[in-house]
């Protein structure tokens, strides 16, 4: 069983995502990923789209803290969280890379431009696994 187990920091849970164009199997973009088990739809920014080369396939309706439903365009893409050979992780360390499960799903586009974050897991990618939290630190395994 792959396990990656790490800090949380800021009451918030951030980690390196893989993201590539689903089916492809070409170049994966690495981003910081926003780990909210309170979001049902894994949602990425501007910059991810752009730079992966996503192109949409239609709108989703999402329903954000807010209350107002909201449509917004929504992406195939594929997600994987690197664990463990050489990667630039976040703060610009380097450190070891394998590849903890990943999926292929639809994204949504997030309505608002996150500065610690370019991908928000949701539970749509987050059902795969099993998060334990204890203190400051949680531990992520399939």
């Amino acid at each position: 069983m792959a396990t990656f187990v790490g800090n949380i920091r800021d009451q918030q849970i951030i980690l390196l995502a893989a993201v590539s164009v689903s089916g492809f199997g070409g170049d994966q973009f690495h981003y910081n990923a926003l780990m909210d088990t309170g979001a049902q739809v894994t949602m990425i920014s501007k910059k991810v789209v752009g730079e992966v080369g996503l192109q949409p396939i239609g709108h989703m309706s999402i329903m954000p803290v807010t209350g107002s439903p909201s449509l917004i365009e929504k992406y195939r893409a594929r997600i994987d969280i690197p664990i463990g050979s050489q990667a630039l992780l976040p703060g610009g360390t380097i450190g070891q890379q394998n590849i903890l499960r990943g999926l292929d799903l639809e994204v949504g586009i997030l309505p608002y431009e996150p500065t610690n974050y370019d991908v928000l897991l949701g539970m749509n990618f987050l059902h795969g696994f099993h998060i334990t939290m204890y203190g400051n630190s949680y531990i992520l395994s399939n």
